[in-house]
């Protein structure tokens, strides 16, 4: 070869590198447009990013960006997207301890040590958040982040629990759900497996003892516990357009994602009000109308104020499916909403969810009780 013909060659070796380069890192925010976009100059304290990765974070096809970066004592991770070609932060979660550094798990001392560890091979996304994950949930054609995050509470000393956070929202809360797990206290760590066939994770999956699986129902991911079950929302098939007094049809189908259980109710109160008709031919299906004495949370009966409809479903198998098919007439224009809870009677007892360890907003129905908000908006697995 000719010096000129290898000349040009190297020419074009280089700009095909920068090609590449710039291509790659097209996908990603520059470190710079992270930080500018997270904090304001006076919230700065040596920012550094630690991790930037791309993935489907939301039902666009369009990838998404998220990072982790230290600031001080804390540790931000970050989700980015372009918008109109530019990148925007859509969401963001702040994880801090009062002194961070170097620190690992010693399984032998069941606790966490300031140090790297004696195995170089660990690589640790950063002091406070220990592991990150990326994930499907089901009925999800794209990813939810889970983490392993170190927090401080007495008297537990340092700990580590899981946030699964999907959409820019948490769907599991370890410190708030599991910070008192007899378990954790013995080993000062909440380790996870993520099961890609079941889609859910379980947390201390090497003890058989305290191994429990936590799956997400639509709203957030609640424990699988035995002879519970946990309704999931698979469908919800409404019309395009709600219009004051003009009756329309919708028709939710949950799957128990649970245990198989005895006796389950399902609760669906409209705080929208309207008039809302079913199929009064089903046994296990009953509506009560405004000023019906229906039974409160604090153990009373007392008088409706906007439509109800309750549903006793006996012997309910895991992963078998049940639909709920009523009529609504709004009293105003837009779209309405709907608060839904189930309760699981296990003998004496009665095991509600929502629960007050829930890891998303809840709101309180007309009966008192913790219940999911759901807008009645077409939407599938």
């Amino acid at each position: 070869m000719n010096p000129s013909s290898l000349h040009l060659l190297k020419i074009l070796s280089i700009v095909f590198i920068v090609w590449i380069t710039a291509g790659c890192s097209s996908k990603t925010p520059s470190d710079s447009q992270i930080i500018e976009l997270l904090f304001s100059s006076s919230e700065k304290k040596n920012p550094d990013v630690l991790l930037k990765k791309v993935g489907n974070l939301d039902e666009d096809p369009e990838l998404e960006s998220f990072s982790l970066v230290r600031n001080g004592t804390e540790e931000v991770l970050a989700v980015f997207k372009k918008v109109g070609g530019k990148w925007t932060l859509i969401g963001k979660f702040s994880f801090s301890l009062l002194n961070i550094g170097p620190l690992y798990y010693d399984a032998s001392k069941s606790s966490w040590l300031p140090g790297d560890g004696q195995n170089p091979q660990t690589k640790e996304a950063g002091f406070v958040v220990k592991r990150i994950l990326m994930e499907e949930l089901p009925g999800d054609g794209f990813n939810s982040l889970f983490l392993e995050v170190l927090s401080e509470e007495p008297p537990l000393g340092l700990f580590s629990v899981p946030y699964g956070i999907r959409k820019g929202r948490k769907v599991l809360d370890g410190l708030l759900s599991l910070k008192e797990h007899e378990f954790l206290i013995k080993t000062k760590r909440i380790d996870f497996d993520y099961n890609k066939g079941e889609k859910n994770i379980t947390i201390f999956p090497s003890n058989r003892s305290y191994a429990q699986n936590f799956i997400f129902n639509g709203w957030e991911m609640v424990p699988d516990i035995p002879r519970v079950a946990v309704p999931s929302l698979l469908s919800l098939e409404a019309p395009l357009e709600w219009k004051k007094g003009i009756a329309a049809e919708t028709v939710l189908w949950f799957k128990n994602r649970g245990s198989y259980a005895g006796t389950t109710y399902l609760s669906l109160s409209f705080p929208d009000g309207g008039k809302v008709t079913i199929d009064t031919t089903k046994e296990e299906q009953r509506i009560y109308s405004p000023g019906s004495s229906v039974f409160s949370s604090a153990g009373k009966y007392i008088n409706s104020s906007v439509p109800l409809v309750e549903i006793t479903k006996e012997g309910w198998g895991r992963n078998h499916k049940y639909g709920i098919r009523f009529s609504l007439t709004p009293d105003k224009d837009g779209v309405p909403s709907v608060l839904f809870r189930s309760s699981t009677r296990m003998g004496r007892d009665v095991i509600n969810l929502p629960n007050q360890y829930g890891s998303v907003q809840k709101e309180t129905d007309q009966q008192g009780f913790s219940s999911y908000k759901l807008e009645l908006v077409s939407r599938k697995e």
